[in-house]
């Protein structure tokens, strides 16, 4: 069937006005027929427009580009588009999309050419190229190695940084899946893809947050550690920190990964923490060697018994006299023990004093010296209309330039939130004197438990933070006369037991409950661990018994305690399974029962 044929008279034309789009008629030459929309893209009039060649709208570098495509769409060519640009009547340059397409018009064969404007698309296309340029420039530069994929897990920045300690070039990563080999020999999916994908939280539920946990500093953010044997031949620990990326409507569009070698910071760890291995395991040892020798003078002395009734006698009271002097010798190395390291923490604990305190009152005098500058702006900003115009106007330039609202409203925010962190290292600075009480009388004397319970919890509480969480269930308590330092120390004891007793896969829960009965008060911590066999749960008071792994523990903690306890005139007893956890319970009465002639 042959193409219809039209007349320049026919009622084509008012049809053409009714669309949106830009419509122009011409044979190789002049232009025949404009469209009102042709007309408001190109700015020219109609009479113009008759006068000119079709060509002319646009530059000359494409002028013969254009004028081709016309010819062959009058030669019968198939109709085809093709982005250019065009030149208004202004001078101002559009992007557009050029249709051509042939039709017969009063017998001769016409180009019917059509304009979509597509500058605003252009200009769009344009800005997100500059700013991913932009954006790759700023990885590219950065010194911390940082990668970034998007929302199907495809690398698209890999910076020099991350090439240098990773050993994996930019070039076979970008644009690939591949992310995984450079940490691990099987695919499996890094903190990026986790957040990308949303399995973050489900990972942290069922493995705990050892080696994997949210980040306290940037929002949506997770931070994680491990030991890769793939990276730098002989293996790295790496520090990891990932984060969502939105655009502007909140639609995650990818992550971005950046990576920090720990590796020689760990080794530090491991080599202290073999030191004290080994150190504990000399102590065992030495305490092993101790009990054979103990247990051969027995057998030696138990040939002897049969000889001599009386030298037997003799032994027997040289030897309770032997223990009773080894308990008063330990309990006075353990004694001279505690009051160094009580010395020693006061004597820190009043040097950070000093500085926290003028550093707080720095910063005081520092929020009414800003409060008197801002006082002095605001009076500059009332009278600004009695400056030149030229003078205000610079004032507001240099306003805007340091984004002076927001630094009006986040100095006094900094200021305050510099004083609560002061207060926070006086508070922490305060439990750890009370918890030493050197600079207190050795004698007994009303205390607050309560106090001596949170004091210690705050000591306590990096081995704690990170194994339970503490509840507690206060009751209403009088004052107690005691040595408030030993029953801290016997607090630090049972907090670290319990804490110790978590298992590593799950975190725990220690509940501290306090009441009074009368003329004593009670004090129980309780924690939801592995529990105490029922078999030991009878030697655990006993001087040197552990339920500890060898280097783990002496063995005298809870004999101690024990100890501190009688001196009190109180009760320390303990009940326990595996599976509801132990619970220590300590009774001690309100008042001091001194005994006459013997000393506290």
């Amino acid at each position: 069937m042959s193409a219809p044929t039209y007349s320049l008279q026919a009622s084509l034309f008012p049809l053409a006005e009714c669309v949106a789009t830009a419509l122009a008629l011409h044979r190789g030459g002049t232009i025949l027929f404009a469209n009102q929309a042709f007309t408001r893209l190109t700015g020219y009039e109609e009479a113009e427009l008759a006068r000119m060649p079709f060509s002319r709208l646009f530059p000359a570098g494409v002028r013969d580009c254009v004028c081709e495509l016309a010819r062959s769409a009058i030669k019968d060519a198939p109709p085809n588009r093709h982005e250019t640009d065009i030149v208004t009547r202004t001078g101002e340059t559009r992007w557009v999309e050029l249709s051509i397409a042939r039709t017969d018009i009063d017998g001769q064969c016409t180009a019917v050419c059509s304009l979509v404007d597509i500058t605003d698309r252009k200009l769009a296309e344009a800005a997100q190229k500059q700013a991913k340029q932009l954006l790759a420039q700023i990885i590219d530069g950065d010194p911390v190695p940082t990668l970034v994929i998007d929302a199907s897990h495809v690398v698209t920045h890999w910076n020099r940084a991350c090439e240098q300690i990773l050993g994996q070039p930019a070039a076979a990563m970008v644009g690939t899946r591949r992310q995984w080999e450079a940490f691990y020999d099987s695919e499996r999916p890094i903190l990026a893809d986790l957040i990308v994908s949303g399995t973050v939280d489900e990972i942290i539920g069922l493995y705990g947050t050892k080696n994997l946990r949210r980040s306290q500093v940037i929002t949506g953010a997770y931070e994680a550690e491990d030991f890769f044997p793939r990276v730098g031949g002989t293996g790295r620990w790496l520090y990891f920190t990932a984060a969502p990326l939105h655009n502007a409507e909140g639609t995650m569009i990818g992550a971005i990964e950046t990576l920090q070698d720990i590796t020689e910071r760990k080794n530090a760890e491991n080599a202290l923490l073999q030191m004290r291995a080994d150190l504990e395991a000399t102590v065992v040892q030495r305490t092993r060697d101790l009990q054979d020798a103990k247990a051969t003078l027995e057998e030696d002395i138990a040939r002897r018994e049969m000889a001599e009734t009386e030298l037997l006698k003799r032994y027997v009271e040289l030897t309770d006299l032997n223990c009773r002097l080894h308990d008063t010798q330990q309990q006075l190395v353990q004694s001279e023990k505690m009051a160094s390291i009580g010395q020693l923490a006061a004597g820190v604990a009043h040097e950070i004093n000093n500085p926290i305190g003028y550093v707080n009152s720095n910063l005081h005098s520092l929020k009414t010296y800003v409060g008197q500058l801002l006082e002095v702006l605001d009076t500059y900003e009332a009278h600004r209309g009695a400056l030149p115009p030229a003078d205000a106007d610079a004032i507001e330039t240099v306003k805007r330039a340091v984004d002076f609202t927001y630094l009006r409203d986040d100095i006094g925010e900094l200021i305050s939130e510099s004083a609560e962190g002061t207060a926070r290292v006086r508070k922490i600075v305060q439990d750890l004197r009370d918890f030493s009480r050197t600079d207190a009388s050795q004698d007994w004397q009303p205390a607050d438990i309560h106090q001596g319970l949170d004091s210690t919890l705050n000591i306590a509480s990096n081995e704690i933070k990170y194994k339970a969480d503490v509840v507690r269930e206060y009751g209403t308590l009088p004052v107690v006369e005691c040595l408030p330092s030993q029953l801290n120390q016997v607090f630090m004891n049972l907090f670290v037991n319990a804490a110790q007793a978590m298992p590593d896969n799950r975190r725990g829960t220690i509940h501290v409950r306090t009441g009074h009965d009368g003329d004593t008060v009670w004090i129980e911590i309780a924690d939801d661990g592995s529990g105490i066999p029922p078999d030991v749960l009878d030697r655990i008071f006993d001087p040197f018994f552990t339920t500890k792994p060898v280097g783990k523990g002496t063995g005298l903690g809870l004999s101690l305690s024990y100890g501190i306890v009688q001196k009190h005139h109180g009760h320390i007893t303990a009940s326990s399974s595996p599976e509801t956890g132990t619970c220590f319970r300590i009774t001690l009465p309100v008042h001091h029962m001194a005994v006459p002639g013997v000393s506290p």
